[in-house]
């Protein structure tokens, strides 16, 4: 299958090995709910407006569901099952990564992978950082 990558020259997901078997879409939304980046085997079947709209309500749920994180702690994940997908959302302030993939696929294998993804690019920014820091 066909791999794409939208926005995405240095980004999180780089390393399009995330996307294995079952894994359809994976994209960060930003805190103002727009799709940031993107790789995907097989795009989200909606308009740009519907995609927009989408990741919006993405966003608001997250962000609404942060609003008890004083009495039950902070949201990890959420999952929705629908007939055809799984949709995974993970909060990683300020960003907002939405998985879909198959039903039968294990959501929380693709989970530890994507969360091991942003610690191994949270810790390459540090050090990028410490050393253009250095050059000045």
């Amino acid at each position: 299958m066909l791999e794409v990558t939208k926005k995405n020259e240095d980004g999180l997901f780089y390393n399009k090995s995330i996307l294995e078997d079952g894994v359809e879409f994976i994209g960060l939304i930003n805190k103002q709910g727009k799709m940031e980046n993107t790789i995907f085997k097989n795009e989200i079947n909606l308009t740009e407006e519907r995609k927009e709209m989408f990741s919006m309500e993405l966003m608001l749920q997250s962000s609404m569901q942060s609003d008890f994180d004083s009495e039950f702690g902070p949201v990890s994940y959420t999952i929705t099952e629908r007939e055809k997908s799984k949709f995974v959302s993970i909060l990683t302030f300020p960003y907002l990564i939405l998985a879909i993939m198959k039903k039968n696929k294990d959501h929380i294998a693709v989970i530890n992978k994507i969360k091991t993804a942003i610690r191994n690019f949270d810790i390459v920014n540090k050090k990028s950082s410490v050393k253009e820091s250095d050059c000045v």
